[in-house]
């Protein structure tokens, strides 16, 4: 056998053992110790590398890509057989419509996940680390909460759960827009210049960890003398880069589980922008993340996973613990923010919940549209 043949079965042996060693940690809930988590990470990377070599990119385009997953939309699906099998309520802001739609068609675009590997398309992130990895684990993680009365996750499930959410806030349509207005405000100031967009080390620096200083003010407002389109791998690449960074920082904080009251009438709804920030210093819900500012100010992070259960990040609380079951206020927060912080659909499995909501969230909703 020659060198090369020999190398390649080295690296596919190594490959192999990584997806092996990944499903015996998650199927036996390992990691439960903060100290066996950070081992545990530290080897999944490691065999990290040889997947990355391995994988074959099969090249597929016309994809439907779900930049908000199936596996938290199918929660919200309205039934299980008949003609509304695999369909889900849909409000349009733009249309001012609730119409029933198939979730196959819904929260996504054609070939949004798909990269460019040397001058080809490539499916690896849209397979590899979003299907076969952050979906599938995430899922198995949320449906454990769901069906739990308590918040019984290990170090690693809630550190996954973490960059999962993180993923999920910089996957959707607005923040690669938001990237869009930061580049050209970037560039029409001359703080990023035309090279540096092929420059992986610099945008990172300049964008992900804004060090040239760009405000959410001036993010808000949209305003530069010239406009860049286009720029889909830097895009891709930043919103993974950030997404790991924001999901590292909100770790650190409280995992907290909202649950609706077991005699409410009211249930969550889940939108295209499903991860809402409450910013306590701007004291508004956010139309969009500051990403720089995660771990820096005090926000507090929801997101639903259920009609009956939603998540969020904040500091410690003296309340109910980990699991809030009575508050009234937190139920109306999250759902407001749906509305408020959507691109243009909320779903939900009743027409008459979303119906519902707009009768109690017009006058709010019509201000804040005013103000934008």
């Amino acid at each position: 056998m020659c060198n090369k043949n020999k190398i390649n079965l080295f690296i596919w042996i190594f490959y192999r053992a990584g997806i092996k060693f990944r499903n015996f940690v998650f199927r036996n809930r390992l990691g439960k110790k903060r100290w066996s988590a950070k081992i545990i990470f530290s080897v999944m990377s490691f065999f990290g590398y040889f997947e990355e070599k391995v994988y074959l990119n099969t090249g597929e385009t016309g994809t439907f890509d779900h930049y908000v997953p199936r596996l938290l939309l199918n929660r919200w699906r309205i039934a299980e057989t008949g003609t509304n099998k695999g369909k889900i309520f849909c409000w349009s802001k733009s249309k001012e419509t609730i119409v029933g739609q198939p979730i196959s068609g819904v929260a996504g675009e054609k070939d949004w996940d798909l990269s460019m590997a040397k001058g080809l398309p490539s499916d690896f992130v849209r397979k590899k680390l979003f299907a076969e990895l952050l979906e599938s684990k995430g899922s198995d993680i949320i449906k454990r909460i769901n069906l739990s009365q308590s918040l019984d996750l290990t170090f690693l499930e809630e550190s996954t759960l973490a960059i999962f959410i993180g993923l999920q806030i910089t996957r959707i349509p607005l923040f690669h827009n938001y990237l869009l207005r930061f580049f050209s405000i970037g560039y029409s100031d001359g703080l990023i210049d035309y090279n540096d967009f092929g420059n992986k080390e610099i945008l990172v620096r300049k964008v992900a960890k804004n060090e040239i200083g760009i405000t959410y003010e001036q993010l808000l407002n949209g305003r530069s003398r010239m406009r860049i389109e286009g720029g889909k791998p830097q895009r891709l690449m930043l919103s993974l880069i950030v997404g790991n960074d924001i999901g590292e920082k909100i770790y650190r904080g409280n995992l907290h589980i909202l649950e609706l009251p077991a005699d409410s009438k009211d249930e969550f709804v889940i939108s295209d922008n499903p991860v809402v920030f409450l910013d306590f210093e701007r004291k508004t819900i956010l139309k969009f993340v500051p990403w720089w500012e995660i771990g820096e100010k005090d926000f507090w992070i929801f997101m639903p996973i259920s009609p009956r259960k939603g998540i969020f990040y904040c500091r410690p609380r003296k309340k109910d613990g980990p699991i809030e079951r009575n508050n009234e206020s937190l139920v109306q927060l999250m759902n407001f923010g749906q509305y408020l912080a959507c691109s243009d659909n909320v779903f939900s499995c009743k027409k008459e919940i979303l119906e519902n909501h707009l009768k109690i969230y017009a006058n709010e909703l019509r201000e804040q549209l005013k103000i934008n």
